[in-house]
């Protein structure tokens, strides 16, 4: 079975249909990202006005923005089964969201097609002075249902690759942030971090001044005990690998993907496969290729690559 980056003709079906710096800096982000940092092997970081919309975004063409939108396709699918209105509501509350994702395994369909799936936690920072409350927006909703006090469920459709419902949770922490995951578990997990008194310490983020700029943002810290190398876009990924950041710049037009590893044998086996521009040294222990977004199909696929490659694939 060949895995590729394409996704699942689902999720590009329905993503076709002003976080500043200082918010970036902000503590509400750095405890979020830090949360996710330790809770899972991938973290994605985009501003809400990359997902309010469908179309371009900034400089990059539709097709190129739908590709950065691609870790965000369950949330988008989550939040349009309770409604436009509360679609609506819930995104324009919101400055930027994370996903965190791990434990990837192959499509669960009995064709053995279809998207990569995982365990996930999406966190949506509220913007500050917001009066959000996340019972007024999905109490009345039909499709909505309380399974505790401040925990709400609900479900979408199943996918090739996950024929059964997708179910989701949602709580929120104060004012500062709402946690939309597949798991009641994860929830709970995320939700006692981001209300504790820790200060954010991110020292072990390779790359974090640089990154923390950026509008759009990867990093994937490998784990190295994935069931499935192909389903989780590690096939070509050596043991001494230690992380793989990304970051697009719209207004440049370009994605950079940098690899942190001691050893070029990950680079040298990723620039075997010929998928993307290849990787140089950027630095000791850096490795680093530049991505033209330039709107056509060659950026679009290189792109899904990178998706692929940090757990968001699917096979064809």
């Amino acid at each position: 079975m060949k895995w590729t980056s394409k996704i699942a003709a689902m999720l590009i079906a329905f993503l076709l249909s002003g976080c500043t710096k200082s918010a970036a800096d902000s503590t509400e982000q750095q405890r979020a990202v830090l949360t996710f940092f330790d809770q899972y092997e991938t973290v994605f970081y985009a501003k809400s006005d990359l997902l309010t919309g469908s179309g371009g975004y900034q400089q990059l063409s539709q097709q190129d923005a739908n590709t950065l939108r691609a870790p965000f396709a369950y949330l988008l699918q989550g939040l349009d089964v309770i409604g436009k209105s509360a679609s609506h509501e819930i995104l324009s509350n919101t400055s930027a969201a994370l996903v965190g994702a791990k434990d990837f395994h192959p499509p669960q369909g009995p064709t053995g097609f279809g998207d990569v799936q995982s365990q996930f936690c999406y966190v949506l920072i509220l913007r500050p002075g917001t009066t959000f409350e996340i019972s007024k927006v999905v109490g009345g909703a039909t499709s909505v249902s309380a399974v505790e006090a401040s925990t709400w469920k609900w479900s979408a459709k199943g996918t090739e690759g996950h024929p059964k419902p997708h179910i989701f949770f949602a709580t929120q922490v104060g004012r500062s942030y709402l946690l939309i995951s597949n798991s009641l578990d994860e929830a709970h997990a995320i939700f006692a971090k981001l209300g504790s008194d820790t200060a954010p310490n991110l020292s072990g983020f390779r790359d974090w001044e640089s990154m923390s700029r950026h509008e759009v943002w990867g990093y994937r810290r490998y784990r190295h005990t994935e069931e499935s190398k192909e389903a989780a876009g590690t096939s070509q990924v050596t043991p001494d690998t230690q992380a793989l950041a990304f970051f697009a710049d719209p207004k440049q037009k370009t994605g950079v993907l940098r690899l942190f590893s001691p050893t070029g044998g990950t680079a040298q086996k990723m620039n075997e496969t010929r998928l993307l521009p290849p990787f140089k040294v950027a630095d000791g222990g850096v490795w680093e290729t530049v991505i033209p977004l330039a709107g056509n199909q060659k950026s679009s696929d290189q792109i899904f690559v990178v998706m692929s490659w940090f757990g968001f694939g699917v096979s064809v």
